[in-house]
C-alpha cells in the first residue's frame, strides 16, 4: 500500500511539472479586459458579406422578399423592373480606435440582381467602393487622438437612393463623415449604371469631347453657373468665371475643364442631369454642397448622344416593392 502511494505522488508531482513546461513553452491568450492602456484588438475594415443563399451579391437580392418585411432581413428589395432588381444591406458599426476615440458607421450597400451575369463585377465595384470608404475611415479613427476629436465621435453614414432613369440604374449617395476638426464632410456621389452591359458611365462617357474644349467648357461653365443652387437652402450664387477658374482655391495648373474633374454628374428621369460641387469649392462651407439641375436637350452637342439615349429610353417604369403591412 505504501508503494502504491509513492507511486502516486511521483506521477502527480510528474504531471504538474509537465503541465508547467508546457505554459511557459505556449503563448499566453489574455482575456480582454478594459484597460485603458492596452491596444485594441485588430478588426476587419471589409464590409461584411450577408449570404442568404450564396456569395454573390446577385443572389443575396434574388433571394430576397417581393414583399417590403418589417423588421427587414438582411438583404431587402428596394424596387424591382421587368429585367432587374435592386435591393441594399445594411452595414452598422461602433467602436473604439486604438486611440481612444469612438466611432459609429451607418451606410448601406446597394446591390442589383439581373439575368445577364456582368451584374456580378457591378456589384463587386460598387462593394470595393464602400470597403475602401470604411477602411480609409478606420484609418483616420485610429491616427486621431481623442484631443484632436473637440469631444465629438467619428461618423461615417452613407446612404444610398437608387432610380432607374430609362435604360440607366442611377444611383445617388448621401451622408457625412466627421473624422475631426470643426465640422464634418458631407457625402455625394453619383453612379451611372448602364443595365444593358451593367458597366458604370464613367464622365467621358457622359460628357462629349467637345465639353473638354476650351470653347465648350465655356459653354458648359455658363450653362451650369446660373442653375447652382445651395443644397442647404441657402441663398448662396456661383458664376461661369469661379468654375473657368477652378474653384476658389485652384490648385495646380488650371484650364478651362478643370472644373470637371470636380464636379459629380448624375441623371435624372424626365430628361435630366444633376451637377454637383462639394462644400467651398464654388462658395463658403455653410452654403454646403451646390448643385444643379440641367435639361438634357440645353446641352445639345455637350453631352454625348449615347448617354442621352440611355437616359431617355422609353422603358417599362419600375415596379414598387408591396408597401408595409401588405
Amino acid at each position: 500500500m505504501t508503494l502504491v502511494l509513492v507511486v502516486a505522488v511521483i506521477v502527480a508531482g510528474l504531471a504538474g511539472y509537465l503541465a508547467r513546461q508546457w505554459s511557459t513553452a505556449t503563448p499566453h491568450r489574455a482575456a480582454p479586459h478594459a484597460d485603458a492602456t492596452s491596444r485594441a484588438p485588430a478588426r476587419h475594415t471589409s464590409v461584411p458579406v450577408p449570404s442568404p443563399t450564396s456569395d454573390k451579391p446577385s443572389a443575396w437580392c434574388a433571394a430576397a422578399p417581393n414583399v417590403v418585411t418589417a423588421p427587414s432581413p438582411k438583404v431587402r428589395l428596394l424596387f424591382s423592373t421587368t429585367t432587374w432588381r435592386s435591393c441594399i444591406t445594411e452595414v452598422h458599426r461602433r467602436g473604439t480606435g486604438r486611440s481612444g476615440v469612438p466611432y459609429r458607421i451607418d451606410a448601406a450597400l446597394p446591390v442589383f440582381w439581373s439575368a445577364n451575369p456582368a451584374v456580378d463585377a457591378l456589384n463587386a465595384t460598387i462593394r470595393s467602393r464602400l470597403d475602401d470608404d470604411v477602411k480609409a475611415f478606420l484609418a483616420a479613427v485610429d491616427d486621431t487622438t481623442p484631443d484632436g476629436t473637440q469631444g465629438a465621435g467619428f461618423i461615417l453614414s452613407e446612404q444610398p437612393r437608387i432610380n432607374q432613369v430609362g435604360r440607366l440604374a442611377v444611383i445617388q449617395f448621401t451622408g457625412e463623415e466627421y473624422v475631426g476638426g470643426s465640422h464634418g464632410g458631407t457625402v455625394d456621389d453619383w453612379l451611372n449604371i448602364n443595365t444593358d452591359t451593367w458597366t458604370i458611365l464613367g464622365q467621358e462617357e457622359i460628357l462629349a469631347p467637345v465639353a473638354r474644349e476650351t470653347a465648350g467648357a465655356t459653354r458648359l461653365a455658363r450653362l451650369i453657373a446660373p442653375r447652382v443652387r445651395s443644397m442647404n437652402g441657402e441663398s448662396c450664387t456661383a458664376d461661369a468665371e469661379t468654375l473657368l477658374a477652378g474653384g476658389q482655391t485652384p490648385e495646380g495648373a488650371v484650364t478651362p475643364s478643370s472644373y470637371q474633374r470636380t464636379m459629380k454628374v448624375g441623371f435624372q428621369f424626365g430628361g435630366q442631369v444633376v451637377v454637383d460641387f462639394p462644400p467651398y469649392y464654388l462658395f463658403a462651407y455653410g452654403c454646403g454642397i451646390g448643385s444643379a439641375t440641367l435639361e438634357l436637350r440645353d446641352l445639345g452637342d455637350l453631352v454625348d448622344p449615347d448617354a442621352v439615349a440611355l437616359a431617355t429610353a422609353d422603358v417599362a417604369p419600375e415596379v414598387e416593392p408591396s408597401p408595409f403591412g401588405r
